[in-house]
């Protein structure tokens, strides 16, 4: 539920900020966003279905740009993209151990929603 609701209040957003003339058919939506904000894509792009139903998004493509989290180890330097699952979305100070050191290193970034882009017809 957590990604209709995420959805929901991105489309919520666009429509209030877009002011899209009458009449107006958005073809795409592509939204960057970090990979710990999802729990499930596919419950994510269903919820934008859903939200987008009598909307002039009704039927645009979404395009997923995923901002990945990255693993940084203050013990031996390493800065490395994490995989998905790599994290729990739900922890919000996330550590992992470093695969090169095996000290803990802290997971930052893949968070928050960044650039929204529409295209028109």
């Amino acid at each position: 539920m957590h990604e209709h609701a995420l959805i929901h209040n991105i489309v919520k957003e666009i429509l209030d900020r877009e002011k899209l003339p009458p009449g107006s058919k958005v073809l795409r939506v592509g939204i960057r966003i970090g990979m710990l904000e999802m729990h499930s894509e596919a419950a994510f792009r269903q919820g934008f279905e859903v939200a987008c139903r009598d909307t002039p998004l009704q039927g645009a493509a979404l395009d997923l740009d995923l901002a990945y989290p990255t693993l940084e180890c203050p013990s031996c330097g390493l800065k490395k993209q994490c995989a998905e699952g790599d994290a729990d979305p739900h922890d919000a100070l996330p550590v992992r151990e470093c695969p090169s050191c095996k000290n803990l290193a802290a997971v930052r970034g893949g968070r928050g929603v960044g650039e929204i882009r529409l295209t028109l017809e």
